[in-house]
């Protein structure tokens, strides 16, 4: 291991361990700017709910796992890159401090925060395990907005969430390019980054998440999860939606004409085999349901929607975008290479380039 990576990891350590070891590093301390390695409850992350964590050994272990599994991802990423994961660390478990309901971190925690925090660890653990990703040659960081805002019970019970201590949670989660030295890479991450939609006084929640379906060296796509719900509002909302960025020329969204010849006839092309991939899916539920044309047509035909994959175009169809009720959620058609292959752009970037 490199001597910057060591460095790497005590700065990472020593943000990232509410339950870690005693120990100096002033290496890290000059990269931090603040102190170095500290016991349980001290340093940046310190403090009474670090204390309470690191006092429960169910939880101390948990704490333990998430903080072991960044640690070594921490070590495939720039000095700023570790810095970002281990603030997300702090922020993350902040926002499930307030979410299980430790207002007072002085008083023991009871047996339902004691559950609710073990859930969330948990998670955490395993999801703490891809936070980086080399796909195709990028290394890929997740970039995380997390914090959450206390209700009342009175509050919750009015809205149906219960009665207990609830919180709206807001966790937003989008990929950057680590080390991004190149202006697409730089392009690329202005690109996906994902801002709240909502202020929390707003009473709504906030969830994004992401997959990287393709990175190659002429294109990256990205699918977005999204979902949203207001306190009070009938339903939640789900959506999703495509960023895929030319990583070649000055960096830019994908347009349709870098994927089909004008006046082939795409359009047409993908809007009936999207009406009868839809009418296919819907077919045994309780509707029947055939999407009207016009309403696939408009959906199918933009490119936010497109997801570009090694096999074909994936079109994504969010709840209400192809002329259904809300009841029958979204929907997603793919359409092989080899099937649009008259309709391809013969200087389309790859993977699409290789089919026309």
């Amino acid at each position: 291991m490199t001597a910057r990576h060591l460095v790497l990891l005590g700065v990472a350590l020593a943000v990232l361990a509410a339950c870690g070891p005693k120990a100096e590093d002033t290496a890290a301390e000059a990269k931090n700017g603040e102190a170095g390695l500290t016991e349980c409850g001290g340093g940046a992350s310190g403090g009474a709910f670090s204390q309470a964590l690191c006092g429960n050994q169910q939880l101390a272990a948990l704490d333990g796992q998430i903080r072991e599994a960044l640690v070594a991802e921490a070590a495939s990423v720039s000095d700023a890159g570790a810095q970002m994961l281990a603030q997300g660390q702090q922020r993350w478990l902040e926002a499930q401090r307030v979410a299980c309901g430790v207002l007072d971190a002085e008083t023991p925690l009871t047996p339902d925060q004691n559950t609710c925090l073990a859930s969330a660890l948990r998670e955490r653990a395993v999801q703490a395990q891809t936070v980086v990703q080399q796909i195709g040659g990028y290394t890929f960081q997740a970039v995380e907005i997390v914090n959450a805002q206390s209700i009342s019970a009175e509050a919750a019970s009015a809205a149906g969430m219960g009665d207990g201590p609830s919180a709206l949670m807001r966790d937003i989660r989008f990929p950057r390019i680590d080390g991004a030295a190149s202006p697409q890479a730089q392009r690329f991450n202005q690109l996906v980054a994902q801002q709240p939609q909502y202020g929390l006084e707003d009473q709504t929640e906030e969830q994004v998440d992401y997959e990287i379906v393709y990175a190659g060296p002429e294109l990256i796509s990205v699918k977005f999860e999204l979902y949203e719900n207001t306190l009070g509002a009938a339903h939640p909302n789900n959506s999703q939606r495509a960023v895929t960025v030319l990583m070649t020329g000055e960096g830019r969204a994908l347009t349709a004409a870098d994927v089909f010849t004008a006046g082939s006839g795409w359009e047409n092309f993908i809007t009936d085999r999207s009406v009868r991939d839809i009418t296919r899916q819907f077919r045994n539920n309780d509707y029947d349901f055939t999407p009207p044309a016009r309403d696939v047509r408009e959906s199918a035909t933009k490119p936010h929607l497109w997801l570009i994959t090694e096999r074909g175009l994936t079109i994504l169809f969010p709840p209400y975008s192809f002329g259904g009720p809300h009841a029958l959620g979204g929907a997603e058609v793919s359409i092989p290479w080899t099937d649009l292959r008259r309709y391809l752009n013969p200087q389309a970037p790859q993977p699409i380039r290789a089919s026309a």
